[in-house]
């Protein structure tokens, strides 16, 4: 019996010697993971496992749920706006202007307004007269204006979720920041490129110019890269950022 005893002892010793082993390693082996080796910038971020492009969402439009395949071109950019934030006094006449020029050969620009952030006063339908009347931003389908949705939290807009998911933004963020950040979605429906608030939209006209001639995008230039290590600042200071818990929540906006 003293026998037995002294080999159990000895097997529940061996056991938590071999499980300390097994934590230590795993210890190791988590603490030799480099942060230096997480995406710089959104185009090294590798998307998620899917075979999902922008042409399987609806988007809603007039108060229904509308599908979006009418609305993108051969090339597509993707914008949160925001009427009566200053800086649309300086983007959306950009985006007109791209318009102006690119249209015809397959740009298509569509905005998304959210009550989320900085409040927006206005209904849908008068946001879209507002954009038409002041900008003359509004030419179905190559500029639309879509009716106000939540772009962050559990009940953001599924294109939004899915969209951010997959390029997140050059510090590994997945959610807009701030108002008029911008995707570019090639002719699949699947993006390529993302932009800062502040980026000017013509700045963006080299890209949309190799997505319509069915070309790769040249690299980032050093303009982008600024662009975004500005934005990083301005999304801890700037009154007109998403901030979880104070202008948006996990669930619906302060409005909702």
């Amino acid at each position: 019996a003293r026998l037995l005893l002294v080999a159990a002892v000895a097997h529940v010793a061996m056991a938590a010697v071999l499980r300390g082993a097994v934590v230590r390693g795993g210890i190791a082996a988590l603490s030799s993971i480099s942060l230096n080796r997480l995406p710089l910038r959104a185009e090294d971020a590798v998307p998620p496992s899917s075979d999902k492009t922008a042409f399987d969402f609806d988007v809603p439009f007039r108060g229904e749920p509308t599908e979006i395949k009418p609305f993108l071109g051969r090339a597509t950019l993707v914008v949160n706006v925001k009427f009566d934030d200053p800086i649309t006094l300086d983007q959306m006449p950009g985006f007109q202007a791209l318009l102006n020029r690119y249209s015809s050969k397959g740009l298509h620009v569509l905005a998304f307004p959210t009550d989320q952030g900085w409040f927006e006063a206005e209904d849908s339908n008068t946001l879209r007269l507002k954009f038409k009347s002041v900008y003359d931003f509004g030419q179905y389908p190559t500029a639309v204006v879509f009716d106000k949705a939540d772009l962050l939290g559990g009940n953001a807009l599924p294109l939004y979720s899915w969209m951010t998911k997959s390029l997140v933004n050059p510090w590994g963020l997945e959610r807009v920041t701030l108002n008029y950040e911008k995707f570019l979605l090639d002719a699949d429906g699947r993006p390529v490129r993302r932009y800062p608030r502040k980026y000017p939209p013509q700045n963006i006209q080299t890209d949309v110019e190799m997505l319509l001639a069915g070309k790769p995008l040249p690299p980032m230039t050093p303009a982008l890269e600024q662009a975004w290590q500005e934005a990083k600042r301005e999304a801890v200071k700037s009154e007109y950022a998403f901030r979880a818990g104070l202008n948006y929540y996990a669930f619906g906006s302060p409005a909702s």
